[in-house]
């Protein structure tokens, strides 16, 4: 009998040993966690923010360290079902994610997947100090991977990093961060950006699926591109009908989009349909000739109709010109203070320039060419000189609501680009000092604003 109990006791004494050792390397794994968040705090201030700073020795070091006691925990029978081994591999995986020399191993997947099943062991892991910040920020670390995948291609990579940001920020059936108000923002992004990579894959009726489920949601119906890609795919596997409907419930959404009113174009020359659109916008002016979206909308048509097409104009296109500044200038007269309109009607114009210009290349060296040349020379100048008065104008307008933060994304799309239009516009002027002006001025408020 005391043989027997001996033997016992010896085999609960090493297994005791056993488990108490792998306990240690939690405490480890905890240590040098510690360690390395307190070099990341320093490495941040010496380096003013820049992540490049993380990189050094005295950071990763100590995080390399958790990782491998962490690891080394989680695989041991004794401590693979316990939550604080589960939990220190996860909070060291996502840390080691904001390491630049370590982006590669995408480390954030494996971060998550780690607190999931902490959390499915122990809830209360959750309560821990910085678990929350932790599981944010593997959601923040993926989202900006998913969106490298996308831009290299990597879709496969693309759409794994996108499962981790979303099981991150609908940690715990999205009761974690019930409080954010980023959240639901993040959620929704995630869902468009699925159905952009599919798109981008060329899977379209993956991608429509994808689409159609994320557009339910009062959040991801408040963007436009969305909408764009949906119709998009819908071009692409030929369901003409949807893709019109969804053109057409975007540009209830948006009503003074440009990139919408060039689909919707397309859309109809696509389908051998221009006149049937023209009669539609047509019919509108002349039931409300006094509504001035139903006015620009028919501008802006007018307009795209006489643009520059695989670098030629259609015969016609100085009759679309006059038909579009007419159409721009009555409804400017309905509104005159509106700038997505005056921003409309300087590209009227600077398409008017165009055309001059298209002419004058096609000039032999002839006396009476070069002629009509230096009287084109003055046309084109004059064409250019209204868009700038016409940009001005809108730049008036909404320059001071860029300042004073009352300009809506719209409007400051519109805005950008007007400047950076006349910058170009004074380059081809021969104005450097102004064209200078206005590249500094768009990269001051791009960066400010």
């Amino acid at each position: 009998m005391n043989k027997k109990l001996l033997i016992v006791v010896g085999g609960l004494l090493l297994a005791s040993a056993t488990t108490f050792a792998q306990k240690a390397k939690i405490k480890e794994a905890n240590r040098a966690y510690e360690k390395a968040a307190e070099e990341m705090v320093k490495a941040s201030a010496m380096s003013a923010g820049d992540p490049k700073g993380f990189n050094s020795d005295a950071v990763t070091e100590p995080l390399l360290k958790a990782k491998a006691a962490a690891d080394e925990a989680v695989v041991n029978a004794e401590t693979a079902n316990n939550a604080d081994a589960w939990f220190a591999k996860g909070v060291t995986y996502i840390e080691l994610s904001r390491v630049p020399k370590f982006a590669d191993k995408k480390y954030y997947n494996e971060g998550i997947e780690a607190l999931k099943k902490a959390f499915s062991i122990n809830p209360k892991v959750v309560n821990k100090e910085g678990a929350e910040n932790s599981i944010f920020n593997a959601g923040i670390f993926a989202f900006n991977g998913a969106l490298g995948e996308l831009n290299e291609g990597n879709y496969d990579a693309l759409f794994k990093a996108l499962n981790t940001a979303r099981d991150a920020f609908a940690f715990n059936d999205k009761k974690l961060f019930k409080d954010r108000k980023d959240r639901d923002t993040l959620l929704a992004d995630i869902d468009y950006y699925e159905g952009f990579g599919y798109y981008s894959k060329k899977d379209y009726p993956k991608a429509i699926t994808v689409l159609e489920e994320a557009l339910k949601n009062p959040i991801t119906q408040g963007k436009l591109d969305p909408y764009r890609i949906l119709a998009f795919s819908y071009g692409e596997v030929k369901n003409a009908d949807k893709q019109i409907a969804t053109i057409e419930a975007a540009k209830k959404k948006f009503p003074n989009n440009k990139d919408l009113e060039a689909d919707e174009l397309n859309y109809f020359i696509t389908q051998g349909k221009e006149t049937d659109l023209i009669n539609k916008f047509e019919g509108a002016v002349a039931k409300e000739p006094n509504n001035s979206l139903y006015v620009n909308n028919l501008a802006v048509l007018y307009r795209n109709m006489g643009m520059e097409k695989n670098g030629k104009f259609a015969d016609n296109a100085s009759e679309w010109h006059k038909k579009a500044e007419d159409q721009m200038k009555k409804a400017i007269e309905l509104e005159p203070n509106n700038a997505i309109y005056n921003y409309n009607l300087s590209t009227i114009y600077v398409i008017k320039g165009d055309y001059v210009a298209n002419k004058m290349n096609s000039l032999g060296t002839s006396k009476t060419d070069n002629q009509k040349y230096d009287e084109m020379v003055k046309i084109r100048k004059g064409y250019l000189d209204q868009a700038i008065a016409a940009l001005s104008k809108m730049e008036s307008i909404l320059e001071p609501k860029l300042k004073n933060k009352t300009i809506n994304p719209e409007e400051k799309g519109y805005l950008f680009e007007g400047i950076q239009t006349m910058a170009r516009i004074y380059a081809q002027m021969n104005n450097a000092d102004k064209a200078k002006e206005y590249n500094e001025k768009l990269r001051e408020y791009e960066d400010k604003f």
